[in-house]
């Protein structure tokens, strides 16, 4: 089942709720930046499934790793400061920014309970995002076609993927429209971006109707 849901309101099967895989990032990015974590702090990074960061040679930044966490979806980056902000202050982010439905569970690539979302608190959530440290990490990401789809456009996506379970897509364009797309079982990538692709172009279309 593919939904989706735009920062303008419309969606269809928007709250859904849905493992968030990677998507999770971007909020574990804003707690980070708004919280009273020193960005220079050192420290070391264990090992995890799908990580650069285990691999650096001497301990990085905090910063570091919210730079890695959004730029290569890095899941050791990311528990890293999961351990350090604590589940509940990336739950109160995620609520601040007006995701309702999204809540951290356990640590990346780890056993537990699944760490969830919607596509309506990814639209909402990433539109709402002002930190422009994350929205930079993020710009450096280029694993979705939506860049390819939309030359000419400024395309920030994350993407996150449980294959064959979930695979998801939030989009800012132009820094002021959002977009999700979510798939549980996983649609092709190729899929998902297409459908956000129809998205924004019938939201602006609505825009220059109006």
């Amino acid at each position: 089942m593919i939904t989706w849901a735009a920062s303008d309101g419309r969606e269809e099967g928007g709250d859904r709720v849905v493992p968030a895989a990677s998507t999770i990032k971007i909020f574990v990015a804003s707690a980070f930046w708004r919280s009273a974590l020193d960005p220079a702090e050192r420290v070391e990074v264990p090992s995890a499934a799908w990580s650069v960061a285990d691999l650096l040679s001497g301990p990085l930044t905090l910063a570091d790793c919210a730079l890695l966490m959004l730029a290569f979806s890095d899941n050791a980056a990311t528990n890293v400061l999961l351990g350090r902000l604590g589940f509940e202050a990336v739950n109160e982010e995620a609520r601040r920014l007006g995701a309702e439905r999204t809540e951290v569970r356990r640590l990346l690539m780890s056993e537990g309970t699944e760490n969830v979302t919607c596509a309506r608190d990814l639209a909402r959530g990433l539109a709402a995002i002002e930190e422009e440290r994350v929205l930079t990490a993020l710009a450096l990401a280029q694993d979705s076609e939506l860049h390819f789809r939309l030359a000419g456009r400024d395309v920030i996506v994350k993407t996150g993927e449980i294959w064959p379970r979930v695979y998801h897509e939030v989009a800012l364009v132009d820094g002021s429209f959002a977009v999700a797309v979510c798939s549980e079982p996983a649609a092709l990538p190729s899929e998902v971006a297409a459908r956000a692709e129809w998205v924004i172009g019938s939201s602006l279309e609505r825009v220059n109707s109006s």
